[in-house]
């Protein structure tokens, strides 16, 4: 249970968080309502976009104990509330990328851009005990070279000890420069059939890189002029938040859009859908669009319903550009089983599916292992944030493949280790 913290929560002196995704910061409400009396760092962004995901997550928490005490006739409370998340926030503290800060003596940090999602950040530490120094490097989520409107991800030149995650270890990504022209033949295709596109969308970055895409295409007249709806609340306020923040952008977005004072997120043919009423009307349309919805993994949210609405028709395609874990909706949905359940009854998966991981906003293999041979003087790396397969891939790789003589662990769950 996510209520439960393997440590006391009281004792705790500081959270270092790397980026808003929910997997990161989500359970930050629950730390503070048990007790944690300290400062959450994180880069300016972060602030910004948590403002909006956590009040979110505090809504879905609350739904789910409804929904739950309905069903069960059990006693149950939501994780956190909103007042949590109020408290929360007023612990956040923002910095910029580059700029040093100490979170308590001794403890030096500077967030470096992660290129993964918009104010994401590697994180390294200088750890000073007596006469010696160590530097602590944490990936947190780190992106991918050449994608749209985020810079690449920095590389950090040395560090003692290395965190990483793993999420891609085994996998190789197609080049992101190829998704203009398979988008490009996808919509035309579907359209052409008078089939709509449906995406689960996850709200932070996902959901921006696709109207980007869009939007490119759009304007260059290499798609026709077909309704595009981002059915989620969350993911027009994020838009919203990309938008006040185009110094992260790379100079590529600023060549495309910005220098033609023109937002990536916004266009005729798009339209953001907030209201209840107006996600449902999209039930009912007559013709062509492509849908844009939340959640990713279509564990909850809009997409279920429209999954649910457009599953069956072998016109439709949907549309997967995000990881899908195991268990999800979307996880059967990508294995294409016959059936899958939505809502608590079965339909039969008519509809095509289609899986883009040129959308992926983690590093592969090897952008992975590029990173760590570019790192000098490691002593030891902690591999995190994977399935259990990929982490022994990745641990086996930088073994065999970067020859690597230092200490390499995947720690377990609850497991305690010291540092060198």
């Amino acid at each position: 249970m996510n209520s439960n913290f393997l440590f006391d929560p009281k004792k705790i002196d500081a959270v270092v968080l790397s980026h808003a995704h929910i997997d990161h910061s989500g359970n930050l409400p629950t730390l503070i309502k048990q007790g944690f009396k300290g400062k959450i760092y994180c880069t300016k962004p972060t602030i910004e976009l948590l403002t909006v995901m956590l009040e979110d997550s505090a809504k879905i928490q609350l739904q789910d104990a409804q929904y739950l005490r309905k069903r069960f006739q059990e006693d149950i409370e939501p994780l956190y509330s909103k007042a949590d998340v109020i408290q929360t926030m007023k612990r956040m503290v923002g910095f910029d990328y580059g700029e040093k800060f100490e979170v308590e003596p001794g403890i030096e940090v500077v967030f470096y851009d992660a290129g993964h999602v918009l104010g994401s950040a590697q994180v390294l530490l200088t750890v000073t005990e007596g006469k010696k120094k160590r530097r602590i490097a944490f990936t947190g989520d780190y992106g991918r070279k050449n994608m749209p409107i985020l810079n690449d991800p920095y590389q950090i030149s040395s560090a003692d000890v290395l965190i990483t995650e793993s999420t891609y270890a085994e996998h190789l990504h197609d080049s992101f420069k190829y998704v203009f022209e398979e988008m490009e033949w996808v919509v035309k295709d579907v359209v052409g059939r008078g089939g709509k596109i449906i995406v689960p969308g996850f709200s932070l970055e996902r959901t921006q890189e696709m109207v980007y895409v869009l939007h490119k295409l759009y304007l260059e007249k290499k798609i026709p002029a077909v309704p595009i709806f981002v059915d989620s609340p969350l993911s027009t306020k994020i838009s919203q938040v990309f938008m006040k923040n185009v110094n992260y952008y790379d100079d590529q977005s600023f060549k495309d859009f910005l220098g033609r004072a023109k937002s990536p997120f916004s266009f005729k043919n798009l339209t953001y859908i907030t209201s209840v009423n107006d996600s449902k009307k999209l039930n009912n349309y007559n013709g062509s669009c492509i849908i844009i919805s939340a959640s990713g993994m279509c564990t909850a949210g809009r997409i279920v319903h429209h999954l649910k609405h457009n599953i069956e028709d072998p016109r439709n395609l949907i549309l997967v550009i995000g990881y899908m874990a195991k268990g999800t909706l979307g996880r059967r949905i990508v294995e294409q089983k016959r059936k899958v359940k939505i809502m608590g009854s079965y339909y039969n998966l008519k509809a095509d599916v289609l899986a883009m991981n040129e959308f992926s906003a983690h590093g592969d293999k090897l952008e992975l292992m590029n990173n760590i041979k570019n790192i000098k003087n490691l002593k030891q790396i902690f591999i995190v944030h994977g399935e259990e397969q990929a982490t022994i891939v990745m641990k086996n790789n930088i073994k065999e493949e970067l020859k690597f003589q230092g200490e390499v662990i995947a720690p377990k769950l609850g497991q305690e280790i010291e540092i060198n």
